[in-house]
């Protein structure tokens, strides 16, 4: 993980956040140029700091005015960012304006202004900030998370602590990363992904998630994992079409292994891909759960979910980065992963707003899931069936949306 640190329109690059990053990373890992705001177009300078990125795994950290281009740089390359005291809308703001910057630079900033949340920010706004007096709703209508703090606009108390609890949750709302978090009638149906040891490890993939997987650098991989719950079009939808693609593209060195959670969802599984989708046996491998030795994986967890699938809908157990991370898949019960939950788990469940006999209901299921988070365990919720609704509805608790990649 690398740091982009971008300063206020009259700080120095070597700014409190920098110097409180150096305590907490190697400053080897961190960029903070200085920024000549007064003669560079904020389109000008966009494309500078993009190019000054070596790599796909960058933070970025910025102050005042280099929040808003954090804030650019993290909705261009879907990557986090932390903002302090950000200034969301340049234009507006009385030293930017009567600075002498030129005016055209000012239409730029009014132009490239957003009003539309960015789920990857996470903010900290101070009490006492003088240079943007109101802006905690402006923040509140930008980013995911805001933290109100103590201090003024560009001195924020204890601001390595805040930035280091910032980096611990964005560290820990990435452990898996989803293609997509909605139910069977979304968009993008729900599918997850991580990396350990060079591994890429898919939970389900449905067609809406191979078209971003392909995306990917595939080749970078050693072996490729795909985990699948249940046989439902919007879980293992895409799998033969992912199979032969990472197959051909790789010029037929590279095989996906598909991981059935028992030999019956198997046998279903190779009559979908074999006699249904047409895939020739050497351009796979299939293994039940209980023949998978990897030590990111633990067991495949048998759940309830609809009657035509009875016995074979499963969750599962994982060890990813260390971390112990139960994932349900599409469940009607909660009560055979609890055992498996202990403080510092990560749990992965799906949360319905409609009410059905197949999906947790979220409303009954929330004081639940409130009392999980209150003892420690990471809760994350996804295969959503009206997002916006369930954002309500756990707004104000510890529960958070599943992170999209």
């Amino acid at each position: 993980m690398k740091i982009l640190n971008l300063h206020g329109f009259m700080g120095e690059a070597d700014n409190k956040n920098y110097k409180a990053l150096c305590e907490i990373i190697s400053p080897d890992d961190i960029i903070s140029p200085q920024l000549k705001y007064m003669e560079t177009s904020p389109t000008e300078l966009l494309e500078q700091l993009s190019d000054m990125l070596d790599s796909d795994d960058f933070i970025f950290v910025g102050q005042s005015l280099g929040g808003w281009y954090a804030d650019k740089l993290s909705r261009k390359f879907r990557r986090p960012c932390i903002l302090t005291n950000p200034c969301y809308y340049p234009h507006e703001l009385e030293l930017i304006a009567a600075s002498g910057i030129p005016v055209e630079f000012l239409e730029q900033y009014r132009d490239m202004s957003v009003s539309t949340q960015n789920e990857r920010a996470y903010t900290l706004c101070s009490d006492g900030d003088t240079v943007l007096p109101d802006n905690y709703k402006n923040c509140q209508k930008l980013s995911e998370q805001v933290i109100g703090v103590h201090g003024s606009h560009s001195t924020i108390e204890d601001i390595g602590e805040h930035i280091s609890e910032l980096l611990t949750q964005i560290n820990n709302d990435r452990l898996l990363l989803f293609l997509g978090r909605g139910s069977a009638f979304a968009d993008e149906h729900n599918s997850a992904f991580f990396v350990e040891d060079n591994e890429l490890v898919l939970i389900d993939c449905p067609a809406t998630s191979y078209q971003k997987v392909k995306k990917m650098n595939l080749e970078q991989y050693d072996n490729i994992y795909i985990l699948v719950t249940h046989t439902h079009g919007d879980h293992s939808g895409g799998v033969g079409t992912m199979l032969q693609y990472v197959w051909f593209a790789s010029h037929m060195k590279k095989k996906v292994t598909i991981v059935a959670p028992s030999a019956e969802v198997r046998d279903d599984l190779l009559l979908l891909l074999m006699r249904i989708e047409g895939c020739e046996a050497e351009w796979f491998n299939i293994v039940t759960a209980d023949e998978l030795n990897r030590k990111w994986f633990a067991e495949a967890v048998p759940t309830t979910h609809v009657k035509p699938l009875e016995g074979k809908c499963y969750g599962y157990h994982l060890n990813i980065h260390g971390n112990n991370v139960v994932y349900t898949g599409d469940t009607a019960t909660l009560e055979p992963f609890k055992p498996l939950l202990k403080r510092g788990s990560f749990l992965y469940t799906e949360a319905a707003y409609y009410k059905s006999e197949v999906h947790l209901y979220l409303k009954e299921m929330l004081p639940e899931f409130i009392k999980l988070s209150d003892s420690g365990v990471h809760v994350y919720l996804m295969h959503l069936d009206v997002e916006c609704e369930i954002k309500n509805l756990i707004e104000g608790t510890y529960l958070r949306l599943a992170e999209l990649y």
